[in-house]
């Protein structure tokens, strides 16, 4: 039987293969995920380079990841 994956694993794929990287939004919508930013604290925690851009849209301000170089 195969393991099933977690949301973690399910977020580290997304920005694995996704290069502009993920909104809260969107980790909503295409994961089920409500707290993006504890799982990217928990994956900076083990060693993964993931980069913070502040993003605008309609006044709104709002985070993006991504993984870095």
């Amino acid at each position: 039987m195969a393991k099933k994956l977690t949301k973690k694993d399910k977020l580290l794929n997304y920005l694995l293969t996704h290069k502009r990287g993920i909104s809260g939004k969107e980790a909503l919508e295409k994961i089920g995920l409500y707290r993006l930013s504890g799982e990217i604290h928990q994956l900076r925690k083990q060693g993964y380079n993931i980069q913070t851009e502040m993003m605008y849209r309609n006044g709104e301000e709002y985070a993006r990841y991504f993984i870095g170089e």
